[in-house]
């Protein structure tokens, strides 16, 4: 199962660092995967709508800064999109792998 979780991980975090810039500022270096919801809600664990490419710097200054973490988010993706994915990433269910694997795969 862990195998599974750290291959998705990985093909999750590339895809969204293949956008090829921060979202956010521009830069093209040390671009990171940023969860939207936290990585512990598995059911988006892996939605590409869960995620923004980010600048290391960027990243940190949102981990460090919450507030306009939620802020910036909204503004990027709308009020109504943000609230529909907290309300996804509360539900319950086995994950299956490998149709995360394929539908990251696409």
């Amino acid at each position: 199962m862990k195998s599974q979780a750290k291959k998705c991980d990985k093909l999750f975090a590339d895809k969204i660092k293949s956008r090829g810039r921060c979202q956010k500022c521009s830069k093209k270096d040390y671009l990171q995967c940023a969860h939207i919801i936290s990585r512990r809600y598995k059911q988006i664990r892996w939605d590409l709508d869960n995620a923004v490419c980010l600048c290391r710097g960027c990243h940190v200054y949102f981990t460090h800064h919450p507030i306009e973490w939620e802020l910036w988010v909204k503004d990027q993706m709308g009020n109504v999109p943000y609230q529909t994915l907290k309300i996804r990433a509360l539900k319950y269910g086995k994950i299956d792998y490998d149709k995360v694997l394929e539908r990251l795969n696409d």
